[in-house]
């Protein structure tokens, strides 16, 4: 019987056909026989014929059914190869089939891939967006937030205020078109190497943390000073975005801005704040009548939003690594930058500049808000911030004062909206009636404060405790306002190298931030407590805020 091979390779199906040897090859020796046969024996040689011819019938017989055989092999190889042919095809088509939904799963496997990314990615930015949330220190949106509750008459979203993406990211509106920044609440916690934070780190914590200030304070947290206010609990503060600037009578917070100021500069005669309706006096404490111009409950901000906004900074330098949620970020100098070299740009980073506010006589004064780079001069490096807390002029920042012998810090019961800036009343901030209204006595020295007994200029930062970690009381109270420990002077990068001006004048009016010409020593934890209430300078002015 013939034998069919059938070789299947990947492009050639290959058939073999192999035919046995036919017997007809051994008939010369059949033929002897049948004629030795044939001598023998007429009969025999018959008998030999017949079954020679017998045998040659049953041969062709078997070639006939051999070639039959063979010729139905062939036509069955030839099926089989037909049939193997259609078996790799239908194999290939199988494999093109297969190949086509593994594409199609792994494509789709992507795109799941990716939408979980996208919807874990939304769910973040919901999480961090969260009402009232001051967000994650070295994320974006940090240090700025959304306010939790109706908005105060004539206040209005902008645009993009719920979108942490946005530079108007936790900014509002006001009827005058006055920019202000939602500071939400916060907690924090000042590390001393035992207390589970290391050494002049600080945690930062959102006001939904913690059910309540005591249960932060069981935990080492304290909620910073900056949010209290009559004697309760406030849930965050509006404070400008920009420094206050002449707007029609009204001291409003716009960009580029020129700033007023409690004296005239230069030629800029409406650029001061008797220049305003009602002609607030024109010395520090008109600051705060000036912020009235825009409505009652408005308020000259104070040393402890101030000190508020400095610590959040530093917190976000702390944790940024780059600068891509933190535009001042740098490896040494790394904290917001300000117009203060004299020269409309930073002592510390050339690449940001101001444009000049044009008074003709101090050529390094800017516009408030007018930075080439508006988020190197923010608290949080980002276009959402509170700007020019670093130079450009002095902040009047209430909160401090002294009658000359001891030093006195404003009271958590004090109303910000309701002080007043003459030295007779108990709603003054200065005077012997509001000081024993308003303050509490920190004595004739307290920590870093007077700790020589002579008036001298400190920097802030050292290798050793700067803030007290307390969470009450007048140490609390006294790192509100940025007060050092004894241990905290010194100087170091991680602080700016900023100044703190320690001196006790009767009538002390603290001042913030460092001015122009202020170099490296301004900054947003510099403090100068030498000026007083009666103060009158072209180079102090003030932002105003609002608590609701």
């Amino acid at each position: 019987m013939p034998q069919i091979v059938v070789n299947i390779t990947e492009d050639v199906t290959r058939v073999t056909v192999a035919e046995p040897a036919i017997v007809a090859t051994n008939r010369p020796a059949v033929v002897s026989a049948a004629a030795s046969a044939a001598a023998a024996s007429a009969s025999a040689a018959q008998a030999a014929a017949d079954r020679l011819a017998t045998e040659l019938a049953q041969q062709g017989a078997e070639d006939a059914q051999g070639a039959a055989e063979a010729a139905a092999g062939a036509a069955g190889a030839e099926a089989a190869t037909a049939t193997a042919q259609a078996g790799i095809a239908t194999a290939q088509a199988a494999l093109a089939d297969a190949d086509r939904v593994a594409a199609e799963a792994a494509a789709a496997a992507a795109l799941a891939s990716e939408t979980a990314a996208a919807v874990s990615a939304a769910i973040a930015l919901l999480a961090a967006a969260a009402i009232n949330a001051i967000g994650t220190p070295g994320a974006q949106g940090f240090g700025v937030g959304i306010c939790p509750t109706a908005l105060p008459a004539g206040m209005g979203a902008m645009s993009g205020y719920n979108d942490l993406a946005s530079a108007n990211y936790g900014n509002y509106q006001y009827s005058d078109g006055s920019v202000m920044v939602w500071i939400p609440a916060f907690y924090y916690k000042w590390g001393t190497g035992a207390n589970g934070v290391a050494l002049n780190e600080v945690l930062i914590k959102p006001e939904s943390f913690f059910a309540d200030v005591a249960a932060a304070n069981a935990a080492g947290y304290a909620l910073h000073r900056a949010f209290y206010d009559g004697g309760a609990v406030q849930r965050g503060v509006f404070v400008d975005k920009y420094l206050c600037s002449n707007n029609g009578g009204i001291a409003s917070s716009l960009a580029n801005g020129i700033v007023l100021t409690s004296a005239q500069r230069g030629t800029l005669a409406t650029a001061k704040f008797n220049s305003l309706t009602g002609a607030p006096a024109l010395n520090y404490s008109g600051a705060l009548a000036s912020a009235k111009t825009r409505g009652a409950n408005f308020f000259c901000s104070s040393r402890f939003i101030f000190s508020a906004l400095a610590l959040l900074s530093y917190a976000h330098a702390r944790a940024s690594t780059n600068t891509t949620y933190c535009a001042w970020w740098h490896a040494t100098n790394n904290f917001p930058k300000g117009n203060n070299n004299n020269a409309l740009s930073d002592a510390q980073d050339a690449t940001v500049t101001w444009t000049y506010d044009g008074n003709g006589t101090y050529l390094g004064v800017g516009k408030t808000g007018s930075a080439s780079t508006l988020a190197k001069s923010t608290h949080n490096g980002q276009a959402s911030g509170v700007a020019d807390l670093n130079g450009l002029v002095w902040e009047i920042t209430p909160g401090l004062t002294s009658n000359g012998t001891n030093l006195y810090i404003l009271k958590t019961s004090a109303t910000m909206k309701n002080v007043t800036g003459s030295n007779t009343l108990a709603t003054d901030l200065w005077g012997a009636t509001g000081i024993a209204a308003l303050y509490d006595d920190l004595g004739t020295s307290y920590q870093v404060w007077r700790e020589t007994g002579a008036d001298r200029s400190i920097s802030y930062g050292a290798a050793t405790q700067v803030f007290s970690e307390a969470t009450s009381g007048n140490a609390w109270n006294w790192a509100g306002v940025g007060g050092m420990l004894t241990t905290g002077d010194g100087g170091t990068n991680a602080f700016g190298n900023d100044i703190f001006y320690d001196y006790k004048p009767n009538e002390m009016c603290p001042i913030s931030g460092g001015g122009w010409n202020g170099s490296s020593g301004a900054g947003v934890w510099t403090l100068n407590l030498a000026d007083v209430r009666a103060g009158s300078t072209g180079s102090v002015g003030f932002r105003a805020a609002l608590y609701l």
